[in-house]
């Protein structure tokens, strides 16, 4: 039924598509008033007469021509404009059945007093926004950005909070749905917090968060979307260059380009990080049941070494002034050695020493990761009547290699190295149509379809006697699995009044999951629908202030490291292995959000409830026969998180800018055995200021309470930093110094895991005290806005 329906809708969405084309064209040039030299590239907006809506835009070519084709019957106004001159509108004229082709000949341009050379700088956003349902944090106004990687940068934005590992939590929940430039890509998917780690913040426009989406978003992420902007559309160029390094011993260094010509447009970045960082944890896991009552500590002393290359392309290109379509790639290689001694001690109930040795691994991983897509947009005479269909192809090659040497264990001597081999292929096809309709109402409809492969490996090799290593049986195998998902959806957006606007949504999908077992050819099969309905309720007061309510469900489903049966026993007193029987969990998320405007002051005030009976939730259990940790995963959790958000935006002078926010929330986890909860505060706050001579000063702190879980919790921490800021050659040339966290050498970070059988406490302490110098030259020659903007400024 799911396949007659996606196939049903997309048919209906293009013949819609084809039978609203058609109409008149109209033509004309522009020039310099003075040289009456042609003006290449100007914006010409055609407008309907006389309420001056935007029906189409396009860009004059080198000769300063342009037309419009497919314009139907009636009355129109045209507006011209480009940097460094007067803006023009052009009386109304008609379009008829006598005048079919209408020129408007050559229209002249007068240029203004002041003109920009170089690099365009635009007026400055607020560092935070509230558009319809987004929270966009404007990265490219934050003073810290060159220093910065996107996971440093995270910390500031409303919502979310980074631990000093580098896990990322929207509002309070670990899975969410990362977007790079609106599409999804394994890049970042496939482990977030170690590409975020190494992706400059220097090349991100802005951050949005999306934490109530509607029907018209895939339902996969509970606590919501966050979406990475780094494209600038543009016409003429730009670029930027940028390196920086840290006392900690990373290096990150790349560049970003941007141009358009006429119809065509590129954009490229290219990144490459390389680190080596050194910490140590204390670890301890207390026995408690009766005759196995034992108390295990572990040290270790760990190095890291990681190298990361990002790069990406994308080509866009206008066939005329509706159509448009967009090759982009992307490609990701990351290389990971990780050396961790370990000092091991196992005490029995009186405090006798009963094991003791050194325990050493190496591991090594090698992934790559590519992404290619292809998408096409049409846009109609209407404003945000549109149509684009996107395609998508991605995958990775994912080699982990860890050799483990256990010794000074009197006759207990070992060696075994455990292989782990994962190949990935996404592959997704969307289509997505909007219809405005008279009096403010809007009609959005689209399918797409997903289809996943995951192939992996895994196999154990054991030294014996003869010094020789064979393979262990008993751990070889293979898995694959597949995941094909079909989706379509419908929302309608209408107003009531002036001030109060409704979207209404529902999302249909179908999940069809099966993994298979190299060794057995046994099979795991799982196929079910998830019907996703949402509600946004947006209500205007007085001034600009406004009130919001949203509902909407989200969907978790099982990922790679969740299913994969392979045994990680790296460590073989905390063991580790996946679920292939998992289901996927639903969440309902409930939100209210309260925007407040006084003069330079924006406050947002944001509830939120979101409640699961069936959440994926990691379950770790003691093995009384090794003494050791077992965690695997099940859907055994239900969950309850109430939250509450404040974000505050304050420029107090033109060079003055005070920014900050918090979030409280209660979470409740429980299972049929076990059950925790607690509270859990976030806050951030970030002060800056701009003095003579382009020098910016800034200064930031962060805190974050213990965050309980099912099984335990985590400790607190409290982070600073101070940042300073020089533009050089009329804001070409940038120099940034950053301390982070000057008087404090090192952080111990600690969690905690229990239930009746057994205690484990780790501890991480790592160094945090650092400094960060970066160097970013831009270059360029704007001339003018993007051509594809979905909003149109008629106000010339």
């Amino acid at each position: 039924m799911v396949k007659a329906l996606f196939l049903l809708l997309l048919s209906c969405i293009f013949i819609s598509a084809h039978a609203q084309r058609g109409g008149a064209s109209v033509h004309g040039q522009v020039a310099d008033s003075l040289s009456r030299k042609p003006v290449e590239f100007a914006t010409i907006v055609l407008m309907q007469a006389p309420e001056r809506r935007p029906v189409a835009q396009v860009l004059a070519d080198g000769q300063g021509n342009f037309s419009f084709t497919g314009v139907p019957y009636g009355s129109y106004q045209v507006g011209i404009t480009m940097l460094g001159y007067s803006p023009r509108i052009i009386d109304t004229f008609q379009v008829d059945s006598t005048h079919p082709a209408h020129q408007l000949g050559v229209r002249y341009l007068s240029k203004t007093t002041q003109q920009l050379g170089g690099i365009t700088v635009t007026a400055k956003k607020p560092m935070i926004e509230i558009k319809d349902e987004k929270l966009i944090y404007n990265v490219e106004n934050d003073i810290d950005k060159d220093n910065s990687s996107a996971s440093d940068i995270m910390r500031k934005v409303p919502m979310l909070t980074v631990d000093p590992d580098g896990n990322i939590k929207l509002k309070g929940q670990t899975n969410f749905k990362i977007l790079l430039n609106g599409r999804a890509t394994s890049m970042i998917a496939n482990n977030p917090k170690e590409a975020l780690k190494a992706f400059p913040a220097a090349i991100i426009k802005k951050i949005e968060v999306i934490s109530e989406p509607s029907a018209k978003y895939e339902a996969e992420g509970i606590g919501g979307i966050i979406n990475i902007i780094t494209q600038k559309n543009i016409i003429g160029y730009n670029g930027n260059v940028f390196t920086n390094y840290n006392t900690l011993g990373s290096f990150t260094g790349g560049g970003s380009i941007s141009a358009r010509v006429r119809k065509f447009g590129i954009s490229s970045f290219v990144s490459t990080n390389n680190s080596s960082i050194r910490s140590s944890s204390e670890s301890g896991m207390e026995g408690l049941l009766p005759g196995n009552k034992t108390n295990l500590l572990q040290r270790t002393d760990m190095k890291d070494k990681r190298d990361n290359l990002n790069g990406s392309l994308e080509l866009t290109y206008d066939i005329d002034s509706s159509n448009s379509i967009t090759l982009y790639g992307g490609i990701n290689q990351s290389k990971t050695g990780n050396e961790a001694p370990q000092d091991l001690q196992l005490f029995d109930s009186t405090g006798t020493l009963i094991k003791r040795g050194i325990y050493e691994s190496i591991t090594s991983r090698q992934e790559n990761i590519y992404s290619v897509g292809l998408d096409y947009q049409l846009k109609f005479r209407k404003p945000e009547h549109e149509l684009s269909v996107q395609f998508n192809q991605s995958g990775s090659r994912d080699n982990s290699l860890a050799n483990n040497l256990q010794h000074n264990i009197p006759g207990t001597d070992s060696a075994y190295d455990n292989h782990n081999n994962n190949t990935s292929a996404n592959t997704s096809v969307q289509a997505d149509y909007n219809l405005p309709l008279p009096h403010d109402q809007k009609i959005e409809t689209g399918v797409r379809g997903v289809f996943r492969r995951v192939e992996t490996s895994f196999a154990q090799y054991i030294r014996n006697k003869e010094q020789e290593m064979i393979l262990n049986p008993e751990r070889a195998d293979r898995y694959n699995s597949t995941q094909n998902i079909l989706a379509a959806y419908a929302t309608y957006r209408f107003k009531i009044g002036e001030k109060l606007s409704i979207k209404l949504g529902a999302r249909l999908e179908h999940t069809n999951m099966q993994g298979t077992f190299g060794s057995t050819q046994s099979s795991v099969r799982s196929s079910f629908y998830n019907l996703i309905p949402s509600v946004n309720i947006n209500k205007t007061l007085k001034g600009f202030n406004s009130l919001s309510f949203a509902y909407t469900r989200r969907i978790q489903r099982p990922w790679i490291e969740n299913l994969n049966p392979f045994v990680n026993d790296n460590d073989p007193y905390n063991i580790v292995y996946g679920n292939p029987d998992l289901g996927p969990s639903v969440f309902d998320n409930f939100g209210l959000s309260y925007n407040l405007i006084i003069d330079k002051l924006n406050v947002n005030i944001g509830y939120d409830l979101l409640f699961s009976n069936n959440n994926i939730t990691s379950i770790t259990h003691y093995d009384t026969t090794r003494k050791s940790s077992v965690t695997t995963y099940d859907n055994i959790g239900k969950t309850m998180a109430n939250g509450l958000n404040l974000s505050v935006s304050l420029p107090v002078t033109p060079k003055w800018n005070l920014s900050a926010n918090t979030r409280i929330s209660h979470n409740q986890y429980r299972s049929d055995t076990i059950s925790n909860s607690g509270f859990f505060v976030s806050a951030y706050f970030m002060s800056d200021y701009t003095f003579k001579y382009d020098i910016r000063l800034s200064a930031h702190m962060y805190y974050s309470s213990g965050a309980p879980s099912l099984q335990g919790s985590s400790s607190s921490y409290l982070g600073y930093g101070l940042s300073a800021r020089k533009d050089f050659l009329d804001k070409k040339l940038s120099l940034s110094i950053n301390a982070d966290q000057p008087f404090r050498p090192n952080l111990r970070f600690t969690s905690d895991t229990r239930d009746d059988a057994f205690r484990r406490t780790s501890t991480i302490v790592s160094r945090t005290n650092n400094y960060t110098i970066s160097v970013s030259w831009r270059f360029g020659r704007l001339q003018q806005s993007a051509t594809r903007k979905k909003g149109i400024d008629t106000n010339y």
